[in-house]
């Protein structure tokens, strides 16, 4: 019975050291969407690969920009909206359609979500 247990838990040290593969590194997450980029990406030097993942970055960065930036174009000018009306006097009175706090971290945060 001491030779099951002494075998079980060399068993379970080969599953551990197996799975605590890096990402980065050989059988460590070979299914990434963009990375590995080629598929012997693992070999390359580790500072090229930091180099390469931190333009990655950056480009996924600036895509998210761009687009956080289209989403305020389309708050400001939903929330720029204006309403006209004649009152008794026959003057007209321009009026804001949004309260433009409200309406602005209203649709902030349906674009966080």
């Amino acid at each position: 019975r001491g030779g099951d247990s002494a075998s079980r838990v060399a068993r379970m040290s080969e599953v551990d050291e197996g799975s605590q593969a890096r990402i980065c590194e050989q059988g460590g997450g070979s299914s990434g969407l963009v990375f590995p980029a080629v598929e012997n990406e693992h070999e390359w030097p580790a500072g090229l690969r930091g180099v390469m993942y931190g333009f990655a970055l950056a480009y996924f960065f600036l895509g998210v920009a761009i687009i956080a930036d289209i989403f305020m174009q389309a708050i400001e000018k939903v929330t720029s909206k204006r309403s006209q009306k004649i009152n008794q006097e026959g003057q007209r009175r321009t009026k804001m359609v949004w309260n433009e706090t409200v309406a602005t971290l209203t649709l902030m945060a349906l674009g966080s979500s």
